[in-house]
């Protein structure tokens, strides 16, 4: 069985991400050093290149491992027949970038980095309430009807949103909650996305030889 123009798609993102961890490991974190959202290099160093190379990057194994297991159990197994590898890929890098902006206002008093996907793929989480919006209550109570509600995508993703944030909010010691803020942008970034664009502009179109 030949692999769809999604699988392919999400199979370069995660080998990215999984190569350049690695990578950094092996540099001593100057792959993190060189492509991470610093808002010294970006403001100072006009290094625009770091508001989409950051979500790329990962600033440890369970960081990593967290996200790909979001990524490939969530994110791609709900949208892989419903969005085109084009709108995934243009939706991942405007909620990047934009989480990347907002964090750089918000926080640009205090030099910092970030680093972490989540600020592109939270996006998705608002596109699967726009989704089940379009699509009509009855959509979510038909897949509950073959899915039990804990195995349900879009419960897992609401899970996982409150989840994640808890989790940067308490690596941060509940100061300056930059993941709960990273999460929030993307997720509306998502939510806004999907109320602009005609459904006919994200669908992915079937693929006979598939």
């Amino acid at each position: 069985m030949t692999k769809s123009p999604n699988q392919h798609f999400m199979t370069y993102v995660l080998l990215t991400m999984v190569g350049l961890y690695l990578l950094n490991l092996v540099s001593s974190g100057q792959i993190n050093s060189a492509l991470s959202l610093n808002s010294d290099k970006i403001i100072t160093g006009h290094q625009y290149f770091r508001l989409l190379s950051f979500a790329f990057l990962h600033g440890s194994l369970l960081h990593l491992a967290g996200n790909l297991l979001i990524i490939t159990n969530i994110i791609y197994p709900f949208f892989k027949h419903k969005l085109s590898p084009t709108f995934m890929l243009v939706t991942f890098c405007i909620s990047t970038i934009t989480t990347g902006t907002l964090l750089l206002v918000c926080y640009a008093k205090v030099p910092f980095t970030f680093v972490g996907s989540s600020a592109g793929f939270y996006a998705f989480f608002g596109l699967m309430i726009i989704y089940y919006l379009r699509s009509g209550w009855s959509t979510f109570i038909s897949d509950l009807s073959y899915q039990p509600i804990y195995n349900n995508l879009l419960v897992w993703a609401i899970f996982v949103f409150f989840l994640g944030s808890i989790i940067t909010s308490t690596q941060e010691h509940f100061t300056t909650f930059s993941g709960l803020y990273a999460h929030s942008v993307s997720f509306f970034v998502g939510l806004i996305m999907g109320s602009l664009i005609p459904t006919h502009l994200m669908i992915n179109k079937p693929n006979s030889n598939t």
